[in-house]
């Protein structure tokens, strides 16, 4: 009988899944001017939200020059309040590492780190942790850990610590695209189906893709934190192929326009060539929307929450933006963001 009911002790125990002490809430925050609207505000208000992952800027390359150079810096329209807490992130296009040199890499991470530095230091911002943000390669890994130790070292004497994204097919592939030198990483579970046109999957998340990678979560042996799909984006489509990504559009960008026509519920057709929210768009082309709903990222949480060998430290959502803020409500915020407890 004791050993029975110990049995069913643990299989109770088991059910509850990631109900432990609960993860710290953030958002990302992803734009080149830093202003919290109203909506924003109050939404991290609501939640219980003091963390804040803010992109400082990108590394790319310029062709011209021969050099990096940082693009799309963030200008502060208004400053964060005291009280939120801010993790600079600099995203690093992988171009970036395949032009820079071996020997190079030093000077690089030095600007990096200055540039990051700078930033904060001019808003009176302070920092306990950075966060690269790449999708590096096989052909690239040496030269992006080379970076991140570097990086790491610096930071380390001034008790800051360094963490890095991480793509659900570098946790699959881990013996191929190696474990980067960083304190902590952030999977993104998000972005990974292909994209196509032809396509009837959404390649923002579903479930059938993410099935493919989710097992070797547990395996994985850096920390992990987590970060969920919260937006929208259109495919622009010509003929059979993708020709641009359209950020932040939903079905209803498109709603009672005449210059569109409705496919199905998520895919308008070119009535007559235009432009559209600065975009040209010619006759015939396509735009097929990709959104991850409440719902569906509701799902995509709850999928991870099992897998995971430990309770995240911290669980993000991807982004904070006030038209996202309108098509999902505060208490189905507070279940995605409960699933880890």
């Amino acid at each position: 009988m004791k050993r029975r009911f110990i049995g069913l002790l643990f299989i109770v125990l088991s059910g509850y899944g990631c109900q432990h002490s609960s993860s710290d809430r953030s958002f990302y925050y992803w734009k080149t001017t830093f202003h919290l609207s109203a909506v924003e505000e109050k939404c991290l208000a609501d939640l219980n939200v003091h963390k804040l992952y803010l992109r400082l800027f990108d590394v790319d390359w310029d062709e011209t020059r021969g050099t990096s150079i940082p693009v799309g810096k963030i200008s502060f329209v208004s400053k964060p309040k005291p009280a939120l807490k801010i993790i600079p992130v600099v995203y690093i296009v992988n171009k970036t590492l395949q032009k820079t040199s071996p020997g190079a890499i030093p000077d690089l991470a030095s600007k990096v780190l200055s540039q990051a530095q700078r930033i904060m230091y001019v808003n009176n911002l302070t920092y306990r942790e950075l966060q690269i943000d790449c999708d590096w390669t096989e052909t690239t890994r040496d030269k992006y850990f080379h970076l991140l130790t570097i990086l790491k070292v610096e930071l380390s004497k001034t008790n800051q610590i360094l963490s890095a994204t991480i793509r659900l097919h570098q946790v699959k592939y881990a013996s191929f695209t190696g474990i980067p030198p960083v304190h902590r990483g952030m999977l993104m579970y998000y972005n990974m189906g292909k994209i196509e046109a032809t396509s009837g999957k959404n390649s923002i998340y579903n479930q059938g893709d993410a099935a493919k990678y989710v097992d070797y979560v547990s395996r994985y042996p850096l920390p992990l934190d987590i970060a969920l799909p919260a937006f929208s984006w259109g495919l622009h489509i010509r003929g059979v192929k993708v020709i641009d990504l359209l950020n932040n559009m939903s079905p209803l960008d498109f709603k009672n326009n005449t210059n569109f026509g409705r496919l199905d519920s998520m895919q308008v057709t070119v009535d007559s060539s235009l432009f559209f929210k600065g975009i040209y768009f010619m006759k015939k082309d396509r735009i097929k929307i990709e959104e991850v709903t409440p719902e569906l990222c509701l799902q995509a949480a709850q999928q991870l929450c099992g897998k995971l060998q430990s309770k995240p430290g911290t669980v993000a959502l991807f982004h904070l933006d006030s038209l996202m803020m309108t098509r999902y409500e505060e208490k189905k915020l507070e279940e995605i963001f409960n699933s880890f407890h």
